[in-house]
């Protein structure tokens, strides 16, 4: 028997059940992986997150041929080729069944729903698994509905939770037969030399998302809950990066966490399993809920919200001068790094939304771009919880005050000095907002909105909502 195994955002080995149900039955198995550079940027993928997925491809290749597992690459354009080029290469090869890891969003969905008609068509089956913890159907309110507030769906998470989702898949069986040699992974450039050399900071493959997981556990997590809305701290796990593509499964996560740690409320290690089940809680959203998928409002009456169209104001968001220290550096660590410290992303995004009163759709098309560990479900949830139109989303009239959110969590200034190196010789008071006089000598800009107006005129164009 010869089986097809398509990856997407599941990068792994281990704890991969698609991959590994397409070994236990087979003779001989192909993975395959879509090359689609028009498609990873009619999605908004980074050019800095997909670079790093094929670093990590090139690892897993060799992982997959130690199991005679061959790696073919297929060539798209576009996400509605895929079933019909996917069902070509499984007629090509005689392979019995195609084997995937589903995944939620509105394009995704209609791929596979397509593939398996195609496929059917041929007599070849399509075998898809889940790729939350918990399907998504399965948790509901009391009354049968699906939620649409995390704490409830939190704690109907937390009770539905047992050691039966809890098992991780082992790596997949060795296969008999090699199909034929892998392909060679097409090479992918990033435009900026700068992108290059951040990408070194970040260790591929899925060892190294693992020993992360484990000295986070080991080493950080006890102080989690204290520290972790400090960007200046290195208290969280970026495990993100690894998490947005799948290089490691957030059930290993859990896995592991719940088999070294107690999780209590109020610990660390409850703080961060809660971190966890939202990034579930995203999936379960778009899954549910299509148009949130769609880049539009949860709450359907903001669609009718008058934004401001101010490029002035929207460049100077991007490109880290706005005035404000806290978001500038934060927005230069994003453009440099390809990351942004979880706090910071609530601070300039609600900036972007409330006080700029500019489309969050915006903000979150620009954090995709430019995110290594950009997640559609978690970005778009992450910034209409900002914007105050999604579930669980700040009420409007709670705005972030950037120059107290800098003075509270950055009291020092040390992370404001390591990405504004201009201001570093400016006291622990003066730099979270310098006066006319320091900006001028430093050359630094001028707010480019007065916090008190800013912050009436949403709470104005948002109440008429």
């Amino acid at each position: 028997m010869i089986n097809l195994f398509i990856f997407s955002n599941d990068l792994r080995l281990k704890d991969n059940q698609a991959l590994y149900e397409a070994s236990i039955n087979s003779n001989a198995l192909q993975a395959i992986f879509i090359f689609s550079p028009k498609k990873w940027d009619a999605h908004n993928e980074s050019h800095l997150k997909i670079k790093f997925q094929i670093k990590n491809l090139e690892i897993l290749k060799k992982e997959l041929e130690n199991l005679n597992i061959n790696l073919k690459i297929l060539f798209s354009d576009n996400i509605e080729e895929e079933p019909k080029i996917i069902t070509q290469e499984a007629l090509r090869v005689k392979a019995n069944n195609v084997f995937i890891n589903s995944e939620y969003g509105v394009n995704e969905k209609k791929r596979d729903e397509e593939l398996k008609k195609l496929l059917e068509k041929e007599n070849i089956d399509l075998k898809q698994y889940d790729s939350s913890i918990i399907n998504p159907n399965k948790l509901v309110t009391g009354s049968g509905t699906f939620f649409k507030v995390f704490t409830p769906y939190s704690k109907s998470f937390r009770n539905e939770l047992n050691q039966d989702y809890l098992d991780l898949f082992p790596t997949p069986k060795k296969q008999q037969n090699m199909l034929s040699d892998s392909d060679v992974i097409p090479e992918y450039q990033l435009k900026d030399e700068l992108k290059e050399n951040t990408l070194t900071v970040y260790e591929p493959g899925e060892k190294a998302a693992i020993n992360s997981l484990e000295n986070f556990i080991e080493n950080k997590i006890t102080n989690y809950k204290i520290e972790r809305d400090f960007p200046s701290k290195d208290s969280t796990s970026k495990l993100s990066i690894y998490l947005s593509s799948g290089i490691i499964s957030a059930k290993t996560c859990v896995a592991n966490l719940l088999a070294r740690s107690e999780d209590l409320p109020g610990s660390g290690e409850y703080s961060w399993f809660n971190e966890i089940i939202w990034r579930e809680f995203y999936k379960y959203i778009i899954f549910h809920y299509p148009r949130v998928s769609m880049r539009k409002s949860f709450n359907k009456k903001y669609d009718a919200l008058q934004w401001r169209d101010s490029k002035e104001d929207f460049d100077a968001w991007k490109t880290g001068n706005t005035g404000f220290p806290i978001i500038d550096a934060a927005m230069k660590q994003l453009i440099t790094t390809g990351w942004m410290h979880n706090r910071l992303r609530m601070i300039v995004a609600m900036f972007l939304s409330k006080n700029l009163l500019i489309d969050w759709k915006k903000g979150e098309e620009f954090f995709m771009q430019n995110l290594i560990d950009g997640d559609h479900a978690s970005n778009v949830g992450g910034w209409q919880w900002s914007a105050s139109t999604g579930v669980d989303a700040a009420p409007y009239f709670r705005i972030f005050n950037p120059i107290t959110q800098s003075e509270k969590f950055d009291k020092e200034g040390i992370f404001l000095k390591k990405y504004l190196p201009n201001l570093e010789s400016l006291s622990n008071k003066e730099i979270h907002n310098p006066s006319i006089e320091l900006r001028e000598k430093f050359q630094y800009p001028s707010p480019i909105t007065d916090l008190s107006f800013s912050r009436k005129r949403a709470i104005e164009v948002f109440s008429k909502i």
